[in-house]
């Protein structure tokens, strides 16, 4: 998996990885301030990169360069995602209430129980009264009392904690409401269900009422045939169907407007694939709590059978073949545990098929794809349960309900070698299944992998912390989590760190993902381990996906290059300046791509690189290839688009403050343009 050419273990993801020394625990660094990464995801981008050579790269072949979207942000939410989440939005009876209080008011305190579509009607009030505009997610903990806001637009409180909301009154409220009609700017704020709030502030407040599952679904099919992903035949067949079962049932007795998506989904597989009514009936009708308890009550006392269900409950959607090889290395720790022997063979010497087992489990192998990964291609046979949330119910169920067995899975997964996608399926599912937990020390169950020695563990460590930071309430103890992990000493805390914020935490949270970087980076040029190095690599690489994280990156990266020479940043900082002026940063291997570019910026927003621009120019080690990226950009320009290099140039002498470097390179500027006349040549 790893790079040639990359520092760092020639092996990191396999058993040859050196081993954490027990002599030497991890000790914690000093206090900072804020200021072998290789990543495999289904759905998602895999970035590498070292101080001397950054390296933005997909691993396993079948990535499809988008890092997973995170649901809920701080900061800017992209319009696309939005355009995307709001796809199959049906009005819900709230909304009309909902639309003249915010419009009357500016401020909406919305009350709503999760999975009832909240967040999604919040989205389309604020795309509604801002005409398309800037929504921006705020901390779930930000005092509301002393927030102003910066600009017009939407905001977006997802699920305010129960100290911020202590903190609302009349008064404040009111302060609040006339700062933000002075902005021009709207600001919905969720209140979880359970939450007081005091009478007073009935004025701003609404409860939302939940869309009916069938409308949402006729929406979807509406907006599948719009989109040209249904034909009318298509369409008329899917329309037919909700009426009949297991449809109708389905959808009336569900109250999350997902049910309404899922059942489209169903339809879509029934009328352009082919599935069959009873498949389609299985997956709606499998996935419940009931399904989950009747299915390990059958396997409780079998040791095959419940292993290959744990784990097709951790590794649903991978290979066929895998998932029965790794679920006999479970089969022993699962004997050690369970007193009844496994069944019989009976005389059978061959035992019973892996479809015989699938069955048994209510799981079964989709039909035969191709996938890619490590530069090859193979035939795969994604394996998944006959429900469509039965894994994560009988995940839910063992790890929650019966005492010691989430030890064993992690135990199991400790000792597992590396299969490519292992860690980012078995990482969202922790995570996902970590948010059902209870108790303060509920993240205490990822920190072996945090530690670990091996890549992909401290990854999968990464993709569960990136889920469980999506939840309003959790999202407080992974930021404190990662804080701690930042300031150890070991390399491999700080690597799962950055490669935390190489995923969706990044994205979700980018300003405190840049904060953590920055701690991450502490110490000197010589100290910092190259694992680090690359995992930072792969965080810069995964925000500067989205353009409104590259003012951010780069006024990080102008920070770092301003401090004293010799530290890691200042060294991390020259070489991620020298790429951008040249290959691009982070620099890639994978063909058809290239990092962000000098170029990139300054025809996107030239302004982001005045600051950086300055410190390169005052760097003895970056000022000719400044120059060089400069004069080459000029050349580039058309002849109408001069001006354009006028005005930057004029705005880096405005903030230059008698700049050295920058007198330096215009005054080699007129030279080259206007060259002296040579003796006895027209003056």
């Amino acid at each position: 998996m790893t790079a040639q050419g990359l520092h760092g273990p020639p092996n990191e993801n396999g058993p040859t990885s050196p081993l954490p020394d027990p002599m030497h625990p991890a000790d914690a660094r000093p206090s900072a301030t804020y200021g072998s990464n290789t990543q495999r995801v289904t759905h998602g981008i895999a970035i590498m990169g070292s101080v001397d050579r950054l390296i933005f790269n997909p691993a396993d072949g079948d990535a499809d360069g988008k890092v997973v979207k995170p649901r809920f942000r701080e900061g800017p939410y992209p319009p696309d995602d939005i355009v995307f989440r709001l796809r199959a939005f049906v009005d819900p009876p709230s909304y009309v209430a909902c639309w003249n209080r915010l419009t009357g008011r500016q401020l909406l305190l919305l009350r709503g129980e999760t999975g009832t579509g909240t967040s999604t009607a919040a989205l389309s009030l604020l795309r509604g009264v801002t005409r398309a505009g800037r929504i921006t997610g705020l901390d779930s903990a930000t005092d509301l009392t002393e927030w102003t806001p910066s600009a017009a637009g939407g905001y977006l409180v997802q699920g305010i904690s129960p100290e911020s909301s202590a903190l609302l009154d009349e008064v404040a409220l009111n302060r609040l409401t006339d700062q933000l009609r002075v902005a021009q700017a709207f600001l919905v704020v969720i209140v979880p269900a359970g939450t007081g709030l005091p009478r007073t502030l009935a004025p701003w407040c609404e409860e939302h009422v939940p869309p009916d599952p069938s409308g949402v679904a006729r929406a979807l099919l509406k907006r599948l045939a719009e989109e040209g992903e249904l034909d009318p035949d298509q369409v008329r067949q899917a329309y037919a169907k909700l009426d009949d079962s297991p449809f109708k049932e389905y959808l009336a007795a569900g109250r999350s407007p997902a049910t309404g998506v899922e059942a489209v989904e169903e339809l879509r597989e029934m009328v352009v694939n082919g599935r069959t009514p009873e498949d389609a009936a299985d997956n709606l009708r499998l996935g419940s709590a009931e399904a989950a308890e009747e299915l390990l009550r059958k396997v409780r006392g079998n040791t095959e059978d419940l292993a290959l269900a744990a784990a097709v409950a951790l590794l649903e959607e991978q290979d066929r073949s895998v998932v029965e090889r790794l679920s006999t290395r479970l089969r022993p720790l699962l004997a050690a545990r369970i007193e009844t022997p496994t069944a019989s063979t009976d005389g059978n010497l061959l035992g019973r098929s892996i479809q015989d087992r699938l069955i048994a489990v209510q799981a079964k192998a989709l039909p035969r794809s191709v996938a890619t990964t490590r530069g090859y291609r193979y035939w795969t046979e994604p394996v998944v349960f006959r429900g469509k949330h039965l894994a994560e119910e009988v995940l839910r169920r063992l790890w929650l309900d019966y005492e010691g067995f989430s030890e064993l899975l992690l135990q199991w997964l400790r000792e597992l070698p590396y299969e490519p996608g292992l860690d980012h399926s078995a990482g969202r599912r922790i995570g996902r299944v970590l948010c059902q937990g209870s108790g303060p020390d509920v993240l205490r169950e990822l920190d072996g992998f945090a530690r670990s020695p091996l890549s992909w563990q401290r990854r999968l460590a990464g993709y569960a912390l990136g889920e469980v930071v999506q939840d309003p309430v959790m999202s407080a103890a992974v930021r404190v989590q990662l804080r701690q992990w930042s300031r150890v000493q070991r390399p491999e805390p700080r690597c799962t760190v950055a490669e935390t914020c190489a995923g969706s935490l990044g994205l979700a949270l980018p300003s405190f993902a840049l904060k953590l970087l920055h701690t991450v980076m502490e110490g000197t040029e010589d100290e910092l381990d190259a694992n680090v190095q690359k995992a930072v690599s792969a965080a810069f690489g995964v925000l500067l996906t989205e353009k409104d994280n590259r003012g951010p990156v780069l006024q990080q990266l102008t920070a770092w290059l301003v401090e004293t020479g010799g530290t890691a940043r200042h060294s991390y900082a020259v070489q991620a300046t020298r790429a951008l002026c040249t290959s691009g940063f982070p620099a890639t291997n994978r063909v058809g791509a290239r990092g962000l570019k000098f170029a990139d910026v300054f025809t996107a927003a030239g302004d982001l690189l005045v600051p950086l621009v300055l410190a390169a120019l005052g760097d003895r080690g970056l000022y000719e290839t400044m120059s060089a990226a400069l004069t080459q950009l000029e050349d580039s320009l058309e002849p109408g688009q001069q001006a354009r290099m006028d005005a930057f140039l004029t705005s880096l002498t405005e903030e230059s403050g008698g700049h050295q470097g920058l007198r330096g390179f215009l005054l080699a500027r007129y030279r080259l343009r206007y060259p002296r006349p040579v003796d006895g040549e027209f003056r």
